[in-house]
């Protein structure tokens, strides 16, 4: 089989096959950098029928489990999706129609994928675009809405608190920065001169082309580690005065392959690894050194790995969970598992451990978020109250997960959290809001009572002002930390779009 090299009319140099799809019933399927899906015959290798549908490359295609329908992307941002449909109404005849083209990318839609009920599309413009089949929607709810994916759903910035430096994780390499510094003074909603600018501190770049997994700074800000697919790296950081030197530490346990999660311990003595065989490793870091402590291995049953750890703060507790399997949590000091956090249906997005009352606090995709006592065994009297009673309906159909857990340590009442466009406080001691009431910014008159403001409050205070927000947490009692990655300086530099030729113009 020989793609057309003809173009328009126009003999073109070089014709590239950007992906292929063969069908049970012996038809291929290419699509290729002339714009073409053309449909061919496996068994004579003749060309059955060919769509021109772009002026540029067609450079993805999925296809759906039933083979009755498929969906290509292409380098002008448009997703075309076709469909296996009858020839006239009473004919057992099919043939492929294009029935519905999508312009939802302005760069590049490298891949697609084709779920039973959903069009999946990704692009060089970082959007992650979900697009439902409205006519294989059971119901129109909410689930039924377009979905545009900006930002992965996981962290890619750690902090150090003591020392207040933030490293930012690259594709191939790590940014350590100190953050500015302000002696101004102002009222609520200021924004202060800084007396001292943010310093870059290191440029860690990898070697050899593969991506950078996870990464993580230790809560002292002496240690680094990071993972690719293929080894875990550690790192001792040394300061003088506005100097830093790093120095590798080698000789890393062979067993470390790869690493899916890496958190440091809140006193930085032990480093914890979430390998990607499932197994869960304890380091004890020493000056210059290490000492492999335990290992824990994948439960019974499970051959998930754990890409979310959290340790509490007085480092007795580890929680580790996947992707959809249960949150289990681990006794560091006495090395073996403690409990395993009844089994929900939606996975975890994000989970920490409250200091003082080692409650767990696991936030799942579906906006439910749970608080589960380490030492009880169960979940708590909060907890069960939330389920009760239901959260929000708004709150329910926000459309990005919580990414981050924190929490006040001279406020047990107060549970922080943040997704990508907004940071919320919870707070326990207040009722929560129901359907009737405004959930976002519920800020009654100031000249009203301390008593009255009270009583018309509710647990949930959001704020909208940094946004979309990659990373927020407490520095210390009085000092938040907040990281935004605007959308407009992403598209600077991106490459520019395929210029299409409008009439008149």
């Amino acid at each position: 089989m020989i793609v057309d090299r003809q173009y328009m009319g126009v003999s073109k140099r070089k014709c590239i096959v950007w992906g292929v799809a063969f069908l049970s019933d012996g038809t291929v399927i290419s699509v290729d950098s002339a714009g073409k899906v053309q449909f061919w015959d496996s068994a004579t290798g003749t060309l059955v029928k060919s769509h021109l549908i772009a002026n540029a490359d067609v450079q993805s295609i999925a296809v759906a489990d039933q083979e009755d329908s498929f969906v290509v992307g292409t380098a002008e941002g448009t997703v075309f999706h076709f469909q296996l449909v009858s020839v006239t109404s009473n004919s057992t005849e099919k043939q492929w129609v294009r029935t519905k083209p999508f312009q939802h990318h302005t760069h590049d839609v490298r891949t697609v994928a084709h779920s039973p009920t959903a069009l999946i599309s990704g692009g060089t413009d970082t959007h992650l675009v979900i697009r439902p089949l409205m006519e294989r929607v059971e119901v129109k709810n909410y689930d039924a809405a377009l979905r545009k994916i900006t930002f992965p759903h996981r962290r890619l910035i750690s902090c150090s608190k003591k020392r207040q430096l933030l490293l930012f994780q690259f594709a191939h390499h790590l940014e350590l920065w100190r953050l500015g510094s302000t002696v101004a003074t102002g009222k609520n909603g200021d924004t202060l001169p800084l007396s001292k600018n943010a310093d870059h501190l290191l440029h860690l770049k990898t070697k050899g082309p593969e991506n950078i997994i996870c990464s993580s700074i230790s809560p002292c800000g002496s240690w680094i580690a990071y993972s690719t697919a293929s080894r875990v790296f550690l790192y001792q950081l040394s300061y003088e005065h506005d100097n830093i030197s790093l120095r590798r530490v080698s000789k890393m346990p062979a067993f470390l392959h790869s690493a899916l999660q890496i958190l440091f311990s809140e006193d930085s003595t032990k480093l914890f690894v979430a390998s990607n065989q499932g197994s869960l490793h304890i380091i004890q870091l020493l000056e210059g050194s290490f000492k492999h402590l335990h290992t824990f291995p994948p439960q019974s049953g499970t051959v998930e790995a754990m890409c979310l750890l959290a340790v509490s703060p007085d480092g007795n507790w580890l929680a580790a969970s996947g992707t959809s399997a249960g949150v289990h949590v681990y006794s560091v000091k006495h090395l073996k598992l403690h409990c395993t956090v009844p089994a929900y249906n939606f996975p975890v997005t994000a989970l920490a451990i409250a200091p003082d009352t080692n409650n767990l606090v696991i936030a799942h995709s579906d906006q439910q978020v749970f608080e589960y006592s380490i030492p009880d065994k169960q979940y708590t009297e909060w907890s069960r109250n939330v389920q009760k009673q239901g959260f929000h309906h708004l709150w329910l159909q926000r459309d990005t997960p919580i990414t981050h857990i924190s929490f006040h340590p001279k406020r047990p009442m107060h549970i922080l959290l943040h997704d990508a466009y907004m940071f919320c406080i919870i707070d326990k001691s207040l009722p929560l809001p129901n359907d009737k009431t405004v959930l976002y910014n519920p800020l009654p008159p100031t000249n009203e009572s301390d008593v009255f403001r009270r009583r018309t409050a509710h647990a949930f205070k959001i704020s909208k002002k940094y946004k979309p927000l990659l990373f927020m947490d407490l520095l210390d009692e009085r000092t938040l930390v907040a990281v935004e990655r605007p959308l407009d300086d992403i598209i600077a530099q991106l490459p520019p779009p395929i210029k299409k030729k409008k009439f008149g113009t």
